[in-house]
């Protein structure tokens, strides 16, 4: 298995970048992904609210997906499980390009605290110790085709994050257990994650030791419990001093207005989080890029909705829009039927796979700066909160019995 990226085009020096992410599998075939992209956000393996025969009819989605191994922690012997048969069971397309990372990017608060040779992650089952060497043997028996190293990430409130040796010692163990992970792992390409939080000394010490290392293969950018602007600044700092040769993946920015930001940094992947986010909030996205737009949302709860029979999102072509309308949606809802969350997945999803082929052609253009910019200004920074929403939400709006959540 050999990861390859090329950069075709740049907006501006460390600024906006397509490019092509491709994992060649030898007789196996190849994937190659366009970027700006996402990756797929799954549950537990699984696309939340969607099953293969659903997917199936649904538009072209990046053939990228991640999953995180905390939700498998509680699984008796992971080592001898095999990623082939987990593709399988929870309905992963083959060819698709398969991100193992540790952490759940749409989980912000964390109680797990990482000791010298072990990452603290907080699981259903409780507070599980993975060292590197044990990540390193599930991601050789998962076979995935990237795999993020784990890392000492920071929790801690934010006034603490510039003062005293907490960051210079999560850089140093992150640095340690990367390279205990690229001396573990056969197969799968590493991508390392950028520490320092907001610490200009730290960042630049971190990044450069990450660029002086020849088997990192791509960088995450994982500083989810920051602000929005801490963490573009964050990002900035330290792609300034990285292989620009190299993909970049921002954890939880999935929202459109952090995606579109992340994107003009220079961050060529995020995650779908925000799609199912939307999903569980029963809204359904309306957001374009260009155009003219005046809402972010439809709200499909609204007792208006019982007697609008006009698809959810005029003009919509995915499948929801084009076979069902919003009467019919605020009945699903209304009756806390599983078929609501389905097809407003399937919607979102679609909503967010054609944001993106915007930011791709607007890239081209290369209006991109001035399109983000009105979109900005078109739907307001208080448009997309859904994400953060997620985090205390107790229960599906098509679920009768409350969720149990890690945060």
């Amino acid at each position: 298995m050999r990861l390859r990226f090329e950069v075709t085009a740049l907006g501006s020096a460390g600024g906006p970048r397509r490019g092509i992410l491709e994992i060649d599998r030898g007789e196996q075939g190849s994937t190659r992904v366009e970027t700006p992209s996402f990756l797929k956000y799954t549950r537990h393996g699984m696309q939340p609210h969607l099953v293969p025969e659903v997917a199936a009819h649904m538009d072209e989605q990046p053939a990228a997906t991640h999953v995180q191994l905390e939700d498998f922690l509680d699984e008796q012997a992971i080592e001898k499980r095999k990623f082939t048969e987990l593709r399988k069971l929870a309905g992963i397309d083959q060819a698709d390009i398969v991100m193992l990372d540790v952490l759940d990017p749409t989980i912000t608060m964390r109680t797990g605290k990482s000791g010298e040779k072990f990452m603290g992650v907080d699981s259903e089952g409780g507070l599980r110790r993975l060292t590197p060497a044990a990540f390193a043997q599930a991601v050789n028996a998962l076979g995935p085709d990237v795999a993020v190293a784990p890392a000492d990430y920071v929790h801690e409130a934010q006034p603490s994050l510039t003062h005293g040796k907490r960051i210079a010692k999560s850089v140093a163990r992150s640095t340690q257990w990367l390279d205990e992970t690229l001396a573990g792992v056969t197969q799968a390409a590493v991508f390392a994650p950028v520490m320092g939080s907001l610490s200009p000394e730290q960042r630049d010490i971190s990044a450069r030791a990450l660029a002086a290392r020849d088997g990192v293969a791509g960088y995450v950018l994982n500083d989810v419990t920051l602000s929005a602007d801490d963490r573009l600044w964050a990002a900035q700092r330290s792609l300034a001093l990285l292989d620009s040769g190299k993909p970049r993946y921002m954890a939880g920015a999935s929202a459109p207005d952090m995606a579109l930001r992340a994107v003009l940094s220079g961050v060529d992947l995020v995650d779908s989080s925000y799609a199912y986010a939307v999903t569980e909030q029963g809204l359904a996205s309306a957001y374009v890029l260009g155009g003219i737009g005046t809402a972010a949302h439809v709200d499909l709860w609204q007792d208006e909705m019982a007697a609008d029979f006009g698809p959810l999102v005029p003009g919509c072509t995915c499948m929801a829009c084009r076979l069902h309308h919003r009467a019919y949606l605020n009945h699903l809802l209304c009756a806390r039927e599983m078929l609501a969350t389905v097809l407003l997945q399937v919607h979102n999803l679609h909503c967010f796979q054609r944001f993106f082929a915007d930011m791709r052609d607007s890239l081209a253009r290369g209006s991109l700066a001035t399109d983000a910019a009105r979109f900005i200004e078109r739907y307001g920074s208080g448009a997309f909160g859904e994400l953060s929403q997620l985090a205390v939400q107790v229960s599906s709006p098509t679920t009768k019995i409350q969720r149990r959540r890690h945060a």
